[in-house]
């Protein structure tokens, strides 16, 4: 497998973290664009916030590719999202302004989740309600209660995709 990273407006380190990480878990070759800025015609002035399907669809459509954002983003019918992706498509987009905090370690571990979980749903996996980094997190308490690990049930039909 390969999957692809863009980063938009997001820093070098997370960019690493993901790069070095995501091969290790996916057992795939990753790649990192060029870095782009995140579009500002995706950006809402009223809410401050990205638009995460717009910012999902300025990425290549080369399957997987993941898109890393320092920008908060939202989906229509909410206050915001750690990401979104095009469930069994090629794109996800991940933002990590929400998962930000000064224990680099818990940095990484809920980057890492984020990102699992995101990839999981362009490789077709839905929410899932075992204990998975596939099921639904609603807050940053959420993000760090799931384990970083697919269940068995999400990782055969990982490695069946």
């Amino acid at each position: 497998m390969k999957i692809y990273i863009q980063p938009l407006s997001v820093n070098s380190h997370t960019v690493e973290i993901l790069k070095n990480r995501l091969k290790e878990v996916f057992k795939a070759d990753v790649f990192v664009l060029p870095a782009l800025e995140a579009s500002l015609r995706c950006y809402n002035p009223s809410r401050r916030q990205y638009n995460s399907t717009c910012l999902l669809r300025t990425l290549p459509s080369t399957r997987v590719t993941l898109g890393v954002t320092g920008k908060d983003i939202y989906a229509t019918g909410m206050n915001f999202v750690f990401g979104e992706a095009e469930l069994g498509g090629a794109r996800a987009i991940l933002s990590v302004s929400r998962l930000s905090t000064v224990d680099n370690k818990l940095y990484e571990e809920r980057v890492v989740k984020e990102a699992m979980h995101e990839i999981g749903h362009v490789l077709g996996l839905k929410h899932c309600k075992n204990d998975c980094v596939m099921r639904f997190s609603n807050s940053v308490e959420e993000v760090d209660r799931k384990p970083a690990t697919f269940c068995k049930d999400c990782a055969s039909k990982i490695e069946g995709a």
